[in-house]
């Protein structure tokens, strides 16, 4: 099989530890992010949506415009009932050592607007070939995580 091909354990993983982070931030009895592609079989990326009354994300992973050789993860949607508490930053940590853990070379955010522009920045992610795309590489990305004074989520 093809190199560049995500197999169905991977979904799963991934699945797994958004849905264990997601849970410490907002306690659900049913775990709120499921995958939107059949995880029966490998295929060159997958989707992830969240969607609950207080928050709601859509992740696009593996071979996406980030990058069409190497796997990267696209925040295509990001909204917290609670701004500026913290529930972003801690998302991007949780992104990020899923994206070291799974070898995602980039992290991007996609359609941005004045709000998720700012975030985008203060993390250190650079415009990707037009004002509306941002991106950063995983590395870059966990060594400024790593320097931010705690607490996060």
């Amino acid at each position: 099989m093809d190199a560049g091909f995500i197999l169905p354990q991977e979904k799963q993983q991934v699945l797994d530890e958004i849905n264990r982070w997601l849970n410490t931030v907002y306690p659900y009895k049913k775990p709120p992010a499921h995958l939107c592609d059949p995880i029966d079989r490998a295929s060159k990326f997958f989707r992830i949506d969240v969607h609950r009354k207080k928050f709601s994300i859509y992740l696009r992973l593996g071979k996406t415009w980030a990058s069409s050789q190497n796997k990267s993860i696209v925040i295509a949607k990001i909204c917290f009932e609670k701004e500026r508490s913290g529930y972003g930053s801690a998302l991007l940590k949780c992104l990020a050592k899923i994206a070291e853990k799974y070898n995602y070379e980039n992290i991007a955010i996609e359609s941005v607007n004045e709000k998720s522009r700012s975030f985008a920045l203060k993390f250190g992610f650079s415009e990707y070939q037009n004002k509306n795309d941002y991106i950063i590489t995983t590395e870059k990305l966990t060594t400024i995580l790593n320097k931010l004074p705690p607490p996060y989520l």
